[in-house]
């Protein structure tokens, strides 16, 4: 923005005015005549000048033409004692007041710009199921096995020999082992959707508490008689129990939750088939529910070992006694 007014903007102003009115306003906004000038001009009658009687041209009108004998012409608001540009001085000219003035506004500090989006979704932290201070006690607890292993059994022994029975082994105290390993049964059913963070999760427990040599993980969808495999759908088979003596373990809902309506959710008899290979296989079965007691049927607790997936569950409760 300029900080003079010339006499060119002037004229380019007054060429846009329509009535006189308007260019003497034009004149006083651009302080090239005073306002007071102005009001007396047009009250006072004509008078005579030096170079005899004429009267002031009318407010707002342009300006004369050039005398070319002079080489000057009139520009309003000049005093008689004032060069003319064409003098070869420069002319100063009122300036324009400002309305107001405003403080310059002090520096923000920097503001660091906000990240570009990405595709990434960041997942929500996980409220793990167990208490994460007794995950490992409670793992321990479901796949560990009864041996005699352990000290002599004296008060066995004692009533062996009271009885006049011959000692032909030495009886041992029973203690927890967990040498067998477990095979961890995962099921991606509808019904434990929800859940699917909390099994991976429970299955790095199981590696870091059994050893990732012992543990043998199986995915199924409604009942592992359907097909079970080590991944996807692609990978799945018939399913076949292990080896004698390693536990089973169902992170399942066995049926209760998902759609009713879904054709590979399984039924009490599946449920009972299965229960039937694990068994004939001398292998000992468990299952870990994400849902509470009180919705367990009666024909579930009858058919295997229940745990609950909660965080009122201790090692305590988790201790079932596998054969």
């Amino acid at each position: 923005m300029r900080s003079q007014i010339w006499v060119g903007d002037v004229v380019q102003a007054l060429e846009v005015a329509r009535t006189d009115d308007e260019r003497a306003r034009v004149l006083e906004m651009l302080g090239f005549v005073p306002a007071a000038v102005l009001r007396r001009a047009a009250d006072e009658p004509p008078f005579a000048g030096s170079q005899g009687s004429r009267t002031p041209p009318p407010v707002g009108t342009r300006p004369p033409e050039r005398d070319h004998g002079s080489g000057q012409e009139a520009l309003p608001g000049l005093h008689d004692d004032e060069e003319t540009p064409s003098g070869g001085m420069t002319v100063e000219l009122p300036l324009l007041q400002p309305a107001r003035t405003e403080a310059p506004h002090a520096p923000r500090d920097p503001v660091e710009p906000l990240a570009r989006p990405t595709a990434e979704r960041a997942s929500l932290p996980l409220l793990p199921l167990f208490v994460p201070g007794w995950t490992s006690a409670i793992v321990r607890a479901m796949v560990s096995r009864q041996v005699s292993e352990g000290a002599v059994d004296i008060a066995s022994l004692i009533d062996t020999l009271a009885h006049g029975r011959p000692v032909r082994r030495l009886p041992r105290l029973p203690v927890p082992t967990m040498r067998y390993g477990v095979q961890v049964l995962v099921d991606r059913s509808t019904g434990m959707q929800p859940f699917r963070r909390d099994q991976n999760e429970l299955l790095e427990h199981f590696r870091a508490v059994v050893g990732p040599e012992l543990v043998k993980v199986g995915y199924f969808s409604g009942v592992p008689q359907h097909g079970t495999g080590p991944g996807g759908r692609w990978t799945r088979t018939a399913y076949v129990p292990p080896e004698p003596g390693r536990p089973v373990l169902l992170l399942s809902d066995l049926g209760l939750g998902g759609p009713p309506e879904d054709p590979g959710r399984g039924t009490r008899e599946d449920w009972e088939h299965f229960i039937g290979l694990v068994t004939r296989a001398d292998c000992g079965v468990v299952a870990l529910s994400p849902y509470p007691p009180r919705r367990w049927p009666r024909w579930m607790t009858r058919l295997l070992p229940l745990v609950s997936w909660d965080r009122t569950t201790t090692a305590s409760r988790a201790a079932v006694r596998l054969p």
